[in-house]
């Protein structure tokens, strides 16, 4: 977790549905390390650049707040994309291995960063929430190889399904 980049709102998503899914575990009766939620997958992959997901359980209700701090350095008049034209700083510029909402929204669905340098073309439009270490990094950039087919994006063929836990 990094809740110093994103907002009390997001963390608190995040531990919502992970207690969610761990009640959800305990009633039927499934133990694991960690718990499944009901609607936690990767289903993008695109190389070198990022692996989304989802990050859902149903009896949760979406996050609604997505703004993080904004770094002091950031202007105030940022260069907002069509689809988003009132878009506002979210966070920081996402360095490898930073977790954030994708879409400048408030998730459910998230992606981690894997490109090589700071990826200053999304200026700071990501709520950023998470950050992994380096042999995290390198399990998420074996998905690259996995099957996937083009829809305008690299969709997996198959949704890795993955649990979570809070440490």
């Amino acid at each position: 977790f990094r809740p110093d980049l994103a907002g009390p709102s997001s963390i608190q998503y995040i531990i919502d549905v992970v207690e969610a899914a761990g009640a959800a575990s305990k009633s039927d009766g499934k133990v694991n390390n960690g718990v499944a939620c009901n609607r936690c997958k990767f289903y993008r992959a695109e190389k070198k650049l990022l692996l989304q997901g989802v990050l859902k359980q149903n009896s949760i209700r979406s996050n609604t707040v997505s703004l993080g701090p904004c770094p002091e350095e950031v202007p105030p008049q940022l260069h907002c994309p069509e689809h988003d034209p009132n878009c506002a700083c979210h966070g920081p510029v996402m360095t490898k291995g930073m977790v954030g909402w994708a879409g400048g929204g408030e998730g459910p669905d998230f992606f981690i960063n894997t490109f090589d340098k700071p990826v200053d073309w999304w200026e700071n439009q990501h709520t950023v929430w998470g950050e992994l270490d380096e042999e995290s990094i390198r399990a998420v950039e074996s998905s690259y190889e996995l099957p996937a087919h083009q829809s305008g994006m690299r969709m997996l063929d198959e949704p890795i399904e993955f649990t979570i836990e809070l440490f």
